[in-house]
């Protein structure tokens, strides 16, 4: 796992969505056209998503996590020692809650590593 990758999960856990996107953002930057770019844009996504969320932002959060998902899934279950499956089991279940008439009270996911 590479340090970028590794901060970006740290901070992610800790709700600094944007700064978990800053630091994987620098991992991805260097190859952005390289095998993992999906998996990059979709953690990135993934966190902006969870960031228009805590700004009560429901369209912003709805579509970040649906493209976040959406890039992940090639990866799944698991792409460098990062586990997929159950990040994107949770936005799935995030957009549906977003769809209904009243504001969702949810819990934003952490992101688990393999030990």
């Amino acid at each position: 796992m590479t340090t970028g990758l590794a901060e970006g999960i740290e901070l992610f856990n800790l709700g600094r969505y944007w700064e978990a996107h800053e630091a994987w953002e620098r991992d991805w930057m260097p190859d952005r056209k390289g095998p993992d770019s999906g998996f990059y844009k979709g953690l990135i996504q993934v966190a902006a998503g969870c960031l228009h969320y805590s700004r009560r932002n429901r369209r912003g959060a709805t579509n970040k996590w649906k493209s976040g998902a959406d890039y992940l899934r090639p990866y799944l279950p698991s792409h460098r020692g990062v586990r997929l499956q159950p990040l994107v089991d949770t936005v799935d279940g995030y957009v549906r809650a977003t769809g209904g008439p009243t504001w969702p009270n949810l819990v934003m996911p952490i992101i688990r590593t393999k030990s």
